[in-house]
């Protein structure tokens, strides 16, 4: 009996301790453990989104969350960036090439569970070209028939709109003109779908109304749905259970970070809460590739950092002191002392090769002292004398106030220019940005598609992003050439002869040319390298080093 009774008493220890063991063990689980059981992938990025509406974002870490809610007509091979069907299944082009039919996956739903049809792409469309919405992409709609004279008033009757409903599952597509890169827009969010009865709801179809995109409102239409978005902590995406192409979905959701420090963010990702990290702190670079180079990820990305000059405001309206500003920089300097990842100069605008296009011709914006004084005195400021100080203006980063503060000391040492910096966070420096309430900002520009027109185009007299006020019609007429071009190097050579005018005006002072340079833990699969960074999580999925599978 006392033997049965050890016994008993060993089997309940044995299993008491080994229940404490497992439930110790499940307590002293990372987040990104737990995460990885739990199928749910945890992302930094950079800021939190200033808005979730498709027709309304503009930046990065918006449309990375956007990716994830909603899918365009055509979606993008994460390797290659060539287009492929989304809820587009499949689509014909005719013989000139400037009618484009699509035909609809029936599957398609909104996560209410209601049908999706084509009259929702031409609904959102054409909100985005309303002036009420203030759409600043509105411009990339300009290749279908007439958005552009609608948008401008200039044609009321809607029914001459390019894009036509057929039926339910077919739209058509007449463009102004052959666009060669036209089915690579349509993976940009400007070009997806919006829920006509919920923006109705909430009064959003005609306004701007942020009230459609909170958790408890939204309608979406991806792989994923909005269940959390809680304003400085993160921004939670779950499965939509009525996506038309579950099969394609490993991932049960998505935790979007909005780390804005990068020192936070390593700090994060080294304590176990994130799987990937937005960017990673230069100093930390050559520590990570001596003891975990195998979270260490470089990509080729299509993007430049530069400073934009507000060309309405004295004395940046003058282009040699534009360009005096430009020429007093060393970029090599913030390069090798500041981002230490073997990011390249930026001496044009649009990144080399994009597309085929060539690097300017004669244009000087190498580092140039003597030049710049020269400049600076013809403007009437000679040693910088009388030059009022500069207002810099950035969003919170640790990456772009040492750099803000290199170009300041530059301008002191080399013109005796005094410059101030203000730092503002995400929606406050994008505000100032449209308000044009700055002297000089801090921008950069990731393509939104791998042509050189995405570089070029914000710059024109219609297009909402050109935040520099800087207007030339000789500017205007080379990218209008472009589009009439009937050949791809008569468009290439107008689209350099555009890039040349704009660096000789200088809105802008390029910086540095991108490289995606961020931490990402092995259990990550399928994150696929691409000059967009654009990703659209399927095929995505978490596995543990110890799985099998």
């Amino acid at each position: 009996m006392m033997r049965l009774l050890r016994k008993i008493f060993v089997a309940m220890f044995a299993g008491t301790m080994l229940a404490c063991i497992l439930t110790s063990c499940e307590k002293n689980q990372t987040p990104t453990e737990k995460a990885i059981d739990e199928g749910i992938l945890l992302i930094g990025n950079s800021a939190d989104p200033e808005s979730l509406d498709p027709s309304l974002a503009t930046g990065f870490s918006e449309s990375r969350i956007i990716n994830a809610l909603f899918e365009g007509l055509v979606g993008a091979d994460t390797t290659t960036l060539e287009p492929k069907p989304a809820v587009a299944k499949s689509w014909k082009i005719s013989s000139d090439r400037r009618t484009y039919t699509f035909f609809l996956d029936k599957r398609a739903k909104w996560s209410d569970g209601s049908p999706l049809t084509a009259d929702d792409f031409v609904f959102a469309w054409l909100r985005s070209l309303n002036p009420n919405i203030s759409a600043e992409y509105a411009t990339m709609l300009y290749r279908i028939k007439n958005a552009e004279r609608i948008a401008k008033a200039e044609e009321k009757d809607l029914s001459k709109f390019g894009a036509k409903v057929i039926d339910a599952h077919t739209l058509e597509i007449e463009l102004e003109k052959p666009c060669p890169y036209f089915l690579s827009l349509l993976y940009h969010n400007i070009y997806f779908p919006l829920p006509r009865k919920t923006l109705e709801k909430f009064g959003a179809d005609k306004f701007p109304n942020a009230i459609w995109t909170k958790p408890e409102n939204i309608v979406s239409n991806g792989a994923f749905v909005l269940k959390k978005w809680s304003i400085n902590n993160k921004v939670s995406v779950r499965r939509n259970p009525y996506y038309r192409a579950p099969e394609l979905i490993k991932l049960n959701g998505i935790d979007f970070y909005p780390i804005s420090n990068i020192n936070t963010e390593d700090r994060a990702f080294r304590a176990g809460q994130l799987h990937i990290t937005d960017s990673i702190c230069p100093h930390r670079i050559k520590d990570i590739l001596a003891k975990t180079p195998q979270n260490f990820r470089s990509d080729k990305w299509l993007g430049v950092y530069y400073y934009i000059f507000n060309t309405a405001k004295k004395p940046f309206d003058d282009t040699r002191v534009r360009r005096a500003l430009t020429l007093a920089i060393d970029r090599n300097a913030i390069i090798d002392n500041f981002l230490k990842a073997k990011q390249q100069p930026a001496y044009s605008f649009i990144p080399k090769g994009c597309g085929g296009i060539s690097e300017p011709r004669n244009i000087p914006q190498r580092q140039d002292v003597e030049l710049a004084k020269k400049l600076l005195a013809q403007a009437g400021f000679p040693n910088g004398e009388n030059f009022p100080i500069i207002k810099i203006t950035y969003n919170v980063s640790e990456q772009h106030k040492p750099i803000a503060e290199a170009i300041q000391q530059m301008w002191k040492n080399n013109l005796n220019i005094n410059a101030e910096l203000y730092n503002l966070s995400w929606p406050a420096y994008l505000a100032a940005r449209r308000a044009k309430d700055f002297d000089v900002a801090r921008a950069s520009w990731i393509g939104d598609f791998a042509e050189p027109e995405t570089f070029l185009e914000m710059f024109s007299c219609d297009s909402g992003l050109n935040h520099s006020s800087w207007k030339n019609s000789d500017f205007d007429n080379l990218l209008k050439s472009a589009e009439n071009a009937l050949t791809k190097q008569h468009r290439l050579n107008a689209l350099q002869q555009a890039e040349e005018l704009m660096l000789e005006n200088a809105p802008v002072m390029p910086i540095y040319f991108f490289s995606k340079v961020y931490q990402i833990l092995p259990c990550v699969k399928n994150w696929d390298a691409n000059l967009l960074d654009y990703h659209d999580y399927k095929g995505v999925y978490l596995k543990k080093s110890n799985d099998v599978k």
